[in-house]
């Protein structure tokens, strides 16, 4: 059973979809302009390989405030999660899951919590599609602030297909979900202060050197969709080339959102890497 309830951390208010039980915790980070609802086709399913699985909002995202004190950088999101997990963590481990920036946001997040390798909770890492490692180029990122900058339902409906490639009414039904959430009060000033971070900072520190490191005492793994227009699978490839320590898949004619268009493939690669690591 999937429920929701609200949290507060670092003052803002937010909420976590969740399901399953049990002293294993694994956390899914959203990308930008997502939301924990996202990872809806994935929460049950690993709940029922015996995991408590969780997602949360990331401030000026779905249900979370929007408050003019939030950071909205790198550093920002990645001391929300890790004030998120003190908080409100409670297993023996904890696996991060993130997606897109999601997966920038966990990385560092990984990075911030594993400087005491000792007492870490941190038990593996898996970075679908990640930004943040390796610069994705000036036109990438202007290209994504513009459509973050526009909240009009066919910009919307743009945007989602060009990361999932899908169609018809399940685009129907993401787009009129995302359009909503998007009018929130003050979404639009969220979103264009995350405009202005995704031209001002996603490139800014490249983390590739920073997880070579970590991947020598931290289980990575890497998911990529061979499909995906957002984010090059290149970059994934040259992420494999160079971090020697890391896990790599790649999940054929699949695009930005794995999790999201191909839930059966991802959830399999994700649990076959956790067994493996036990």
């Amino acid at each position: 059973m999937i429920i929701s309830y609200p949290i507060r951390s670092m003052g803002i208010r937010s909420r976590i979809v969740e399901a399953g039980t049990g002293p294993q915790e694994i956390w899914l980070v959203h990308g930008i302009g997502g939301r924990a609802d996202r990872w809806r086709s994935c929460l049950e399913p690993l709940a029922q390989a015996g995991y408590r699985v969780r997602a949360v909002d990331l401030p000026g995202h779905g249900f979370a405030s929007r408050s003019a004190e939030a950071r909205y950088t790198v550093a920002g999101f990645a001391a929300f999660m890790a004030e998120t997990l003190a908080r409100y963590a409670e297993g023996e481990s904890i696996t991060l899951i993130g997606t897109s920036f999601g997966g920038h946001v966990a990385l560092r997040t990984a990075l911030d919590l594993h400087t005491e390798v000792d007492t870490s909770p941190l038990h593996a890492l898996v970075l679908c599609a990640p930004t943040g490692i390796c610069a994705l180029g000036s036109e990438a990122r202007e290209g994504l602030a513009d459509r973050l900058a526009q909240p009009d339902r066919e910009t919307v409906r743009s945007r989602l297909s060009f990361m999932t490639g899908m169609t018809g009414s399940d685009l129907d039904v993401l787009t009129e979900e995302e359009y909503r959430i998007t009018n929130f009060p003050g979404t639009v000033h969220a979103m264009q202060r995350l405009a202005a971070m995704v031209r001002e900072e996603l490139d800014a520190q490249p983390l590739l050197d920073s997880l070579v490191r970590l991947a020598w005492e931290l289980p990575v793994l890497q998911v990529w969709g061979e499909a995906d227009r957002s984010i090059s699978p290149e970059i994934g490839r040259r992420i494999a080339r160079h971090v020697p320590a890391i896990s790599s898949v790649l999940l054929p004619g699949v695009g930005h959102m794995p999790y999201l268009q191909a839930p059966e493939l991802f959830h399999r690669e994700v649990l076959g890497f956790l067994r493996q690591i036990c």
